[in-house]
Parts: structure tokens; C-alpha cells; sequence
């Protein structure tokens, strides 16, 4: 055969391709008061189950919540992980990431419910300037309406989940974006940390 012919085939098969790795996008749809997911076409691939539903996103995955709280889930309703729950939703994403439980552990997943940074702590902040604020040892206290986290042991992993500053802090400042640093305190005794 010659190149011509090559070429034909090759772009004959570009669009199979193409269609072939799309994922499937389903949408939420309601009845009875409980939300299930339907395809394109109308047919219903998972059943009403949940409180709330959100659309499938490119990914081919989709957020609901139902008795065991916000999880992201696959086209077959395959539970992916547990997501933090923030702000009556589930949490949002921040460069590129967002936080998942875990056996009561917190870690970072992407926009396909990969997990990226396991869930090794008893909490973590949200990725911010390339970096999250963890802690180990401390505990979530509601005020009601709100919650704050005292105690424990501070540290700054990056978000590839390398840790950047160690676990050993009572208390990490916020990043000061100019000149990449923060302060942490131990003891009593506070200290500058340069980043990376």
C-alpha cells in the first residue's frame, strides 16, 4: 500500500477514536424526591438514590449525596472516595485539587476522583499558592453553625504530597506570596521558614 491509502485509513478511524474515548456524560435527574443519572439518550443508568445530584463532568464522573455523605462515583455507581464535605457541598476544587476522607484521614483527589496525595492527616487546608497546610493530632470543634481546628502538630506538604515544612508546629502563619515564606511557632518560640 502506499501512503495515500495509509493516510485514508488513519482518518478514517480518527473520528471512531475520538468517540470511543469520550467519557460517558450522564445528568442528574429527579423523581420522588431522590435524584438518579440518565445518558444522553434518555435511558436511566443508575437508579434515584441519592438527596442531591450533580452532573457528570468531563471526566466522567459525578458528585451526590446520599446516607454516608458526598461521594464521587463512576458511570456503573461505583462509590470512587468520599468527598470532604464543605460548605453544604461537596469540597471545591483549588488548583486543580480537592480534599477526600479517608478512615478519618484527609488527602487530595483531581477532577477524575484520582486520588493524588494519600489521606494522611487528621486534616488539611486547601491548596493554596501551590501548597497545603496539614495537621496531625488535631481535632475539628463546631461552634454550631461553623467549625475551627485546635491542637495538634502543623506542617506544609506541596501538591504532589511531598512535605515541605515538617509536622513538628503548633501553629503556621499564611504564605506571604512575595516572599515565600511563613512563620511557625513551637514552643512558644517563632521561626521564619523560607520555601522552596
Amino acid at each position: 500500500m502506499d501512503r495515500k491509502i495509509y493516510l485514508l485509513v488513519i482518518l478514517a478511524f480518527l473520528p471512531l477514536l475520538a468517540f470511543c474515548s469520550k467519557k460517558l456524560q450522564l445528568t442528574a435527574f429527579e423523581e420522588n424526591d431522590v435524584y438518579g443519572y440518565k445518558d444522553q439518550n434518555g435511558k436511566v443508568q443508575i437508579s434515584p438514590q441519592y438527596s442531591i445530584a450533580y452532573d457528570f463532568n468531563e471526566n466522567g464522573v459525578g458528585f451526590s449525596f446520599g446516607k454516608g455523605g458526598w461521594i464521587c462515583i463512576d458511570p456503573q455507581n461505583e462509590v470512587l472516595l468520599n468527598v470532604f464535605a464543605f460548605d453544604n457541598g461537596p469540597d471545591e476544587f483549588s488548583e486543580g485539587l480537592a480534599r477526600f476522607v479517608e478512615n478519618s484521614k484527609f488527602g487530595f483527589f483531581d477532577s477524575s476522583c484520582k486520588k493524588i496525595i494519600a489521606a494522611n492527616y487528621d486534616f488539611a487546608f486547601q491548596i493554596h499558592q501551590g501548597f497545603s497546610k496539614v495537621c496531625n493530632d488535631c481535632k475539628s470543634v463546631s461552634d454550631g453553625e461553623h467549625s475551627t481546628i485546635e491542637g495538634g502538630k502543623y506542617g506544609l506538604i506541596d501538591k504532589t504530597g511531598k512535605v515541605i515544612v515538617p509536622i513538628e508546629y503548633d501553629s503556621l502563619s499564611e504564605i506571604d506570596p512575595e516572599t515565600k515564606t511563613l512563620e511557625g511557632s513551637k514552643g512558644g518560640v517563632k521561626k521564619e521558614i523560607k520555601l522552596p
